[in-house]
């Protein structure tokens, strides 16, 4: 049984590399006078990082390599288990026997770099596919029931759980029944373009055939004449809030209303909704379309009150260890493992300081809490690593978290008790949590999930915060 199976892009950055030729004279002097060759700098992998595939079934990997002008395309492939898995040079994998194996591509010439020129793909060789039976919605409207309507100009990430929960493969493809009245995008985003009724389509693709589909209304616009808006609590990093406004009339909606933020590296809004993307204050100013009328409110981001979750993909972070990955799930970060040398298992995750600036506010939030199932370990090998714009370096271990009623932990770090860096705002140029030496005892399944990072004034709060999450999801 062949089965081609494409999934999410997993999208690599670029790193330019350089061919240097040495002479070969006594000095071994290097040279410029030999032409340069163009290597691979980034290897596009169509598939998840977790690929599972049933005794007997094979799967050819759709990939791409960059630039165009690359010297030599070719790339390598390799099985860490052949014996669970073969691979061949067009990179197609052939399940052989249940067990897991790592399969390897990268350049035939040029250097290997993790998540750049060198991708992996862990497959997990299970007995037969289980296939998708059902797909339940599970978007709300403002009123806490099942979303069926929306207005033009609305876009909704459309949520769903798939039945049986033990199903095989996740992956699901879009299309509406009538784009001029609504669109879908390849990740679920549906966009409301005009009044009418459309139906949205989600496909699987695990031979079951099964379709679900979402029927949806789209709304008339009423216009607002006037508009008042009530001003928000102080946001945190990545949180969307809705504003709450009236109207004139009071049946008007948001989407008749142009929306305005003074500084949009502080706050974005769309329809009503603003989202903090920066530390700071920013002005949002809703203009009545039809008749011209303003009114403004101030939003104020609370600098160093960092929340990264499902909600925001996790946004900057990645993995810092050879051969790990993660998928964002609806409420989690699945994290899975790779073994060290030792035998140890090791999945550091890491903040992209490059591209998201990293400050914390040691004065009001100097605590770092990520709620998760990591077990206890015999190492002080959960650390967090720290590294200032101005040099000073700063780390705090540990072996074990802080036990919640749920049987889930909180690996807590209070930044401030290290006495390493100035009380107040401080930017860091490396922010890591090394998440290391676990026995495969100690973790049999090679995974761990994170629910969320946060940072909290103290312990305490954070402890109090996820002991409210857990009642308020019972």
């Amino acid at each position: 049984m062949k089965k081609i199976y494409i999934n999410q892009f997993l999208l690599a950055g670029t790193l330019t590399g350089c061919l240097l030729l040495a002479s070969c004279d006594q000095k071994q002097e290097f040279t410029t006078g030999m032409p340069e060759q163009q290597l691979i700098n980034s290897i596009e992998l169509e598939v998840t990082s977790k690929l599972p595939l049933a005794v007997g079934m094979d799967t050819t990997i759709v990939y791409k390599v960059a630039p165009e002008n690359a010297a030599n395309k070719e790339v390598l492939w390799v099985s860490s288990n052949e014996k669970v898995a073969t691979v061949s040079q067009n990179g197609t994998i052939t399940a052989l026997a249940e067990g897991e194996a790592v399969i390897t591509v990268k350049p035939i010439i040029g250097f290997g770099v993790t998540d750049v020129t060198e991708k992996t793909i862990a497959v997990n060789v299970i007995p037969e596919i289980i296939e998708v039976t059902d797909i339940l919605l599970t978007n709300k409207d403002d009123e806490g029931n099942l979303l069926t309507s929306l207005y033009p100009g609305d876009e909704q990430k459309l949520t769903y759980t798939m039945l049986p929960e033990n199903h095989t493969y996740s992956y699901l493809t879009w299309d509406s029944s009538d784009e001029a009245v609504a669109t879908v995008t390849e990740d679920g985003i549906v966009t409301a373009v005009a009044p009418g009724n459309v139906v949205i389509y989600a496909y699987t693709h695990d031979g079951s055939g099964y379709r679900g589909e979402f029927p949806f209304v789209i709304n008339e616009i009423v216009n607002a004449e006037d508009i008042v808006i009530e001003d928000l609590p102080a946001l945190h990093m990545y949180q969307t809030a809705k504003l709450n406004c009236t109207f004139v009339p009071e049946i008007a909606v948001v989407n008749s209303v142009d929306w305005e933020s003074s500084d949009e590296n502080v706050v974005t809004v769309k329809n009503g909704k603003v989202t903090a993307v920066g530390f700071g204050e920013a002005t949002v100013t809703g203009t009545c379309r039809a008749t011209g009328n303003k009114a403004s409110t101030t939003v104020k981001v609370a600098t160093g009150w960092w929340v990264w979750d499902a909600a925001c993909s996790f946004e900057g972070w990645g993995m810092g260890t050879k051969g790990t990955s993660f998928e964002v799930t609806e409420d989690r970060m699945v994290v899975t493992t790779a073994p060290q040398s030792s035998g140890a298992l090791r999945a550091d995750l890491t903040l992209d300081t490059k591209n998201t600036k990293a400050i914390m506010d040691l004065a009001n939030y100097p605590v770092i809490a990520l709620h998760t199932n990591l077990p206890d370990i015999s190492k002080q090998g959960y650390t967090l690593d720290l590294v200032a714009s101005n040099g000073t370096k700063g780390e705090s271990k540990l072996s074990k978290g802080e036990a919640l009623s749920d049987g889930t932990k909180l690996l807590l770090y209070d930044v401030k008790s290290l006495n390493k860096f100035a009380e107040g705002e401080v930017t860091f140029t490396t922010f890591q949590i090394k998440i290391a030496d676990m026995q495969p005892a100690e973790l049999p399944s090679g995974q761990y999930e994170v629910y969320w990072i946060r940072t909290f004034a103290s312990k305490e709060e954070a402890v109090r915060f996820a002991e409210d999450q857990i009642t308020a999801d019972k």
